[in-house]
């Protein structure tokens, strides 16, 4: 009988989801441009409030805030989902009027 082993994560180094890890970094998620700051927890902009941003409307309705400085994929996407909270990269600008659709 062979018995399954179940690998708990070293306390040291959690586990950590991509976005976190590009952030980590100093990397913006959807660019991959340096972040505007070096604080997280503190960001002096946050994607909520750039220019750039796009509001994404799904056919079921749902809404996904996107990256507009990332070209579209062959599927149509624009990388990761952006949260308003998320710290800005070094391309930040102000918005001046309400988010874009597409």
């Amino acid at each position: 009988m062979t018995r399954a082993v179940i690998r708990t994560p070293d306390p040291e180094y959690p586990p950590r989801g991509s976005i976190r890890m590009y952030l980590d970094r100093g990397e913006h998620p959807a660019t991959r441009a340096p972040l505007l700051g070096a604080d997280l927890d503190n960001p002096p902009a946050v994607c909520g409030g750039c220019a750039h941003t796009v509001l994404k409307r799904l056919a079921d309705g749902r809404e996904r805030l996107k990256c507009g400085r990332r070209p579209r994929g062959s599927r149509g996407l624009r990388g990761p989902d952006l949260r308003d909270s998320m710290p800005a990269c070094a391309e930040y600008t102000a918005a001046s009027t309400a988010l874009h659709n597409t």
